[in-house]
């Protein structure tokens, strides 16, 4: 079993490609640790997993990963759990056709898809360097392609779409993926990010209308199934093929090159400083 003995913590993993990406490590006999919103839900899920894998060794916690504060207490559990992590794949997120603020303040998808993957990070990072083969692993989308970020406007507040705001955020992914990659390059811990495909997943059913519809009618017509879609994620998780391999971007189990904008040395500088900004003031 390629990841016998192996820690692993997933985020969003209660649906579509993170509970497919459980099952798949599951049944490579890894230690799974299940991060989701819902305890009734994730509780059923960790039951079907068992019963699918054959594996005990899951378990499920719960926790709203826009919200900073529920992350701290989610990484304090973890820490009194486990005296390790070997794999942390952060697959949690959401796009958000209205805008929204959490009850921090933030805007959701700011908070959801990029300050959830850096705040998370860091704070078991200590616990992940214990790992002698660490592998984390950031779940992106192609998404990213002709975005830019929009420094003077984060939160969204003088004009919002939910769909370049959804780009951005998993463009700040990458550059995030890019950064830890670089800081962490003395380390044996690797950093990758990916994009799943597009995938028929409950992705996007949180809104409701038009945009609810196009992405219902979409996902029918051409999105791959979950199985296909969390290959990436299990290969960056489990491949020996990739170990050593760091500061990349996936697409089907390759390494692509991301947009021209991930790239920009200035921007990933800028956007690890404006984050650490961010939850330094909400600490």
């Amino acid at each position: 079993m390629l990841m016998k003995d192996k820690i692993c913590l997933i985020t969003g993993a209660t649906d579509g490609i993170g509970k497919e990406t459980a099952r798949c490590l599951g049944k490579q006999n890894a230690q799974l640790i299940l991060v989701g919103r819902n305890p009734k839900k994730g509780e059923k899920v960790r039951k079907k997993l068992i019963e699918k894998t054959g594996n005990n060794q899951i378990e499920i916690l719960t926790a709203d990963l826009s919200n900073m504060k529920a992350i701290r207490y989610l990484a304090e559990r973890i820490y009194s759990r486990y005296d390790r992590l070997d794999v942390l794949i952060n697959n949690a997120g959401a796009f958000f056709a209205q805008r929204e603020e959490t009850d921090e303040g933030l805007e959701k998808t700011f908070a959801l898809n990029h300050l959830n993957y850096f705040l998370l990070t860091k704070l078991l990072l200590d616990l992940i360097k214990k790992s002698t083969d660490a592998r984390i692993v950031n779940v992106s989308s192609q998404a990213h392609a002709g975005s830019t970020i929009n420094f003077d406007d984060l939160h969204g507040e003088k004009d919002f779409s939910g769909w370049n705001t959804y780009k951005q955020s998993k463009l700040m992914n990458i550059m995030f993926t890019y950064k830890l990659a670089e800081l962490l390059k003395d380390t044996p811990i690797t950093v990758n990010t990916l994009h799943p495909g597009f995938v028929r997943t409950r992705f996007g059913d949180n809104n409701t209308g038009i945009v609810g519809i196009g992405l219902n009618l979409a996902k029918k017509i051409g999105a791959i199934s979950i199985k296909k879609g969390a290959a990436t994620s299990v290969f960056l998780a489990s491949s020996p093929t990739v170990k050593g391999v760091t500061g990349k971007y996936f697409v089907k189990c390759k390494p692509k090159k991301s947009s021209a904008a991930s790239y920009n040395k200035s921007n990933i500088d800028r956007l690890w400083k404006t984050t650490e900004q961010c939850l330094a003031f909400l600490a």
